[in-house]
């Protein structure tokens, strides 16, 4: 290699390393991104908000314009991020919370739970969605969303979000219009048993409802929707806490859980063992047919059984619960209603049993043992309570009990049994 090689060769060497060490020791300024701040404050509460819906009173679809220059402000506490709630953010203020509607997709990734903001109302639509209300736009002659391009005229962001309001404590008889789309929570409640290990939203569905209780059988609805993350996932069996954004439809009481986290230390295990009002469905028992063509049915009036059909017929119908661990338990009783016409006062058309080696199917592949001293309808469609049956006398981890009916061709009573409840003091 000439002299002329070599130094260029050497130049290109030590060019090449400085201009690595000047890419390498480079220093870049932080991307920082602004606090958002607004020059402007609310001017009066979510609870007076709430009251100018008021106004509009009529029909669950009744709404209005607003056209005072109202400003709310408030922090969120439910969002889309899970998929229960759907294009709706609910926030709060000390004085109450509020539901508005947006009409636009991942809302979760502007507004988190935990972020304040501020609202400019005047120009919006507020009414009553289902009873509870609703700041939105027209749509359909009634209230809807809230336009997405109309977003940055009403909503805006101030501070970055922290944390969201403390649930407020609540019981379900306590609930009131003043808690509708605020955080509550309840304790020491469980899912009724018809609803335990069910998923949480039925895919053919677009939501599903579960009932949650107290000791007191006091109900409110968790609803939740086909499009929720956890929909798959299964109702507990056990007691624990609930904490849910609080809403109402029509008569019913209805919680929105924003994901699973809000079911929080469901280890308890509840005082009630047995559940079913019979109004709707056989729930959590089983009717079984040993003979004859008649068979326990779901009326408005509860489970019932008839014998009579165009004539009295010979009929052996069972009614068996689900299983129950009574081994959980110390004092337990067993409650429950009866209707009966068309019969004689204890003419045995109707006993009571239960088993502890029963499994399912028939009857007979399980041993029954009779429960007797409580009341029974004597008749004349008499609504009769049975009052407390002790059945502190039985143990065991497999326990069911079952009513069963028998007619003949002389004699076809009628009975309606609803109410139907199990409790005791969980060891």
């Amino acid at each position: 290699m000439n002299k002329i090689s070599k130094t260029i060769t050497l130049l290109s060497i030590l060019l090449g390393s400085v201009f690595f060490n000047s890419c390498v020791k480079e220093k870049f300024d932080a991307i920082t991104t602004p606090t958002p701040t607004v020059d402007f404050s609310s001017n009066t509460t979510i609870a007076n908000l709430n009251l100018l819906s008021d106004s509009f009173a009529g029909t669950p679809s009744a709404f209005g314009k607003i056209t005072q220059d109202i400003i709310i402000e408030g922090v969120v506490v439910g969002n889309d991020e899970s998929g229960n709630i759907y294009k709706n953010l609910y926030i709060e203020d000390n004085t109450g919370g509020i539901d508005i509607a947006i009409d636009k997709p991942s809302l979760y990734t502007d507004y988190r739970v935990g972020q304040k903001i501020i609202v400019n109302c005047k120009g919006l639509y507020i009414g009553n969605y289902g009873g509870v209300p609703e700041l939105g736009y027209i749509y359909n002659n009634g209230i809807g969303r809230i336009p997405a391009i109309f977003i940055k005229d009403h909503l805006f962001l101030d501070s970055f979000p922290g944390n969201p309001p403390v649930p407020k404590l609540m019981t379900i008889p306590g609930l009131t219009g003043a808690n509708y789309s605020t955080l509550i929570r309840l304790d020491s409640v469980f899912f009724a048993s018809n609803d335990i290990g069910k998923v949480f939203a039925d895919p053919n569905l677009t939501a599903t409802d579960h009932t949650i209780m107290d000791k007191n059988n006091n109900q409110v609805v968790i609803r939740t929707s086909s499009y929720a993350n956890f929909a798959n996932k299964l109702t507990p069996s056990k007691m624990g806490s609930v904490v849910g954004i609080y809403s109402y439809y029509g008569t019913t009481k209805q919680l929105y859980i924003r994901d699973t986290n809000d079911l929080v230390n469901f280890n308890q295990i509840p005082p009630i063992f047995l559940e079913e009002p019979f109004t709707t469905s056989f729930g959590s028992f089983t009717p079984y047919s040993v003979t004859g063509a008649e068979a326990w049915t779901i009326t408005s009036y509860g489970a019932t059984m008839s014998g009579y059909t165009n004539g009295n017929h010979a009929n052996e119908d069972w009614l068996i619960s689900s299983s129950f661990n009574l081994d959980n338990y110390t004092n337990e009783i067993l409650t429950f209603q009866t209707t009966m016409n068309y019969g004689a006062a204890g003419d045995g058309s109707l006993r009571l049993y239960y088993s502890t080696n029963y499994t399912s199917g028939a009857p007979l592949t399980g041993t029954w043992t009779e429960i007797t001293g409580f009341a029974l309808s004597a008749g004349g469609w008499a609504d009769t309570p049975s009052g407390n049956i002790d059945l502190s006398a039985i143990s065991g981890s497999n326990v069911h009990i079952a009513f069963k009916y028998i007619s003949t061709t002389s004699s076809a009573s009628t009975w309606e049994i609803l109410s139907v409840l199990g409790k005791g003091t969980p060891n």
